[in-house]
């Protein structure tokens, strides 16, 4: 691993960009003065120091009692367990503090005013639409109805959302699936079909799920440029003329659909 790779990973848990180079080329050289460290990283000395103070005050370095001083990286697990406690703090900080307002809350905000009937909300990034699907579907009482594809289907699993959805049929949630089901991915939709009623649709890439005739999640831009999908983008409302047009198109695609087990049956070498 190159030490520009190294220093982006520390600064993916939580140190500043000086602070994750500091600390890779302290850990390189062992003991050494800031002076040693500024000059194997490439960081001037004022920008080093401030990333020695911060980390110091985090526990992350140690420090000696010569003159000049030097400094010394802590061991990684003790890195890595002594941000996982940090974190942990903050969460409960996060939680303490949530907790208190939703206390207070009514007292600031005054009299309880009703959410509009009609509600909208664009959703952007694929892992905020997957995360907002997820508790859509886990909010579901009587019907899930989704239209997809395959990449919507693995990225379902990948998100959990397939064992929310498992948990609603429990509590008598009753699903349906549209997909176009083709010899690359039968295997997969072979595995949908023995938990979920799926039916086959040629060709179609429409994505959308309803919930309870009530409210529904629709991808309008699909990107697949990028491996995070950064411009992925949906539409949540519970318009029910937008509801209902949706469903009226799910319900002919799927009186008109073929069911997995026949389309499955017809993809076998014979």
């Amino acid at each position: 691993m190159k030490i520009s790779e190294a220093s982006e990973a520390l600064q993916r848990i939580g140190l500043s960009r000086y602070e994750a180079l500091v600390f890779v080329n302290l850990a390189r050289a062992g003991a050494a003065t800031a002076g040693d460290v500024a000059r194997a990283s490439g960081v001037n000395r004022v920008q080093t120091y401030r990333a020695l103070e911060g980390l110091e005050a985090r526990g992350l370095v140690e420090v000696t009692l010569d003159r000049p001083r030097r400094y010394a990286a802590r061991a990684l697990q003790d890195v890595f367990d002594m941000i996982a406690d940090e974190k942990k703090a903050e969460l409960e900080k996060l939680d303490a503090v949530r907790k208190m307002l939703l206390e207070e809350w009514p007292k600031i905000s005054g009299r309880r005013r009703e959410p509009p009937s009609v509600r909208l909300q664009v959703i952007k990034g694929r892992a905020q639409i997957y995360r907002t699907l997820r508790q859509f579907v886990a909010s579901s009482r009587e019907e899930v109805l989704a239209f997809t594809t395959t990449k919507g289907l693995q990225r379902s699993y990948r998100a959990g959302i397939n064992e929310v959805l498992v948990e609603a049929m429990r509590h008598g949630v009753k699903p349906r699936l549209l997909a176009d089901v083709d010899a690359t991915n039968q295997v997969l939709m072979a595995r949908v079909a023995k938990v979920v009623p799926l039916r086959h649709v040629d060709r179609q890439r429409a994505r959308f799920i309803i919930v309870d005739r009530e409210s529904i999640l629709a991808f309008l831009i699909q990107d697949e440029r990028t491996i995070r999908g950064e411009g992925e983008t949906a539409l949540w409302t519970n318009s029910p003329d937008f509801v209902k047009a949706h469903r009226d198109f799910f319900e002919k695609a799927w009186a008109a659909a073929v069911p997995a087990r026949r389309r499955l049956a017809a993809l076998r070498p014979h």
